[in-house]
């Protein structure tokens, strides 16, 4: 059939009022509301602390001797013991102030040989402290790198987790932001919980992941 342009064109004015007779459904009724997703804020929890005191010479030759006590901690446990092997233990502590985002916060890690073990090593990290000196002052402390040092009058019990012990930190210029000496110490008491891991064995009996014990 041979088409012709008045049959084209009358084919597209057919075609738009049929468009033009369609008219829009109605909407249905609104769906019930889902449920309420989980409170984003991060609770924050207390058990044990970390505190102590701080003291040096700030950089403008003021001395200072400043009490901390560090007792909260968002998400996660308490405190964790972990082992990498049967003679090689961490204890990890971590608190803060007030503030989950906020400059005061102290984290330790002691690594010990045996879980009742009195003496090992502990570390100090992401320590500060902030406090106010008036109307736009403020006085900062704060690490610049780990410390590490021994420790000793470490007491863990088992049964409880409960773990305790006292440190103190002597602190070169370099390690901190004052640029002079400082010490910092104190004690620390959290409980701990113990992780566990799956020991896996090859054919010939080499371990390739250790438990936690």
């Amino acid at each position: 059939m041979k088409i012709t342009i008045k049959t084209f064109a009358t084919g597209i004015v057919a075609s738009v009022f049929l468009l033009a007779s369609c008219k829009k459904g109605d909407d249905g009724p609104a769906g019930n509301n889902g449920a309420n997703g989980a409170n984003g804020v991060v609770a924050m929890s207390t058990d044990g602390f970390i505190k102590g005191n701080v003291s040096g010479t700030r950089q403008d030759g003021t001395a200072f001797n400043e009490a901390f006590n560090y007792q909260n901690y968002w998400g996660g446990p308490s405190g964790t013991l972990d082992s990498v092997t049967v003679a090689n233990y961490k204890f990890s502590i971590s608190r803060g102030g007030t503030d989950m985002l906020g400059d005061n916060s102290a984290m330790l890690s002691v690594t010990t040989t045996s879980k009742n073990a009195s003496t090992g090593s502990i570390t100090l990290s992401n320590f500060s402290f902030t406090k106010s000196l008036g109307t736009n002052k403020k006085f900062e402390f704060m690490l610049n790198n780990n410390a590490t040092t021994t420790i000793t009058g470490l007491i863990y019990n088992a049964s409880t987790g409960l773990f305790t012990g006292n440190f103190s930190f002597t602190l070169t210029g370099v390690q901190n932001t004052t640029g002079n000496a400082a010490t910092i110490s104190g004690s620390f008491q959290a409980t701990m919980t113990q992780i566990y891991n799956l020991t896996m064995h090859t054919p010939t009996g080499v371990h390739i992941a250790n438990s936690k014990n």
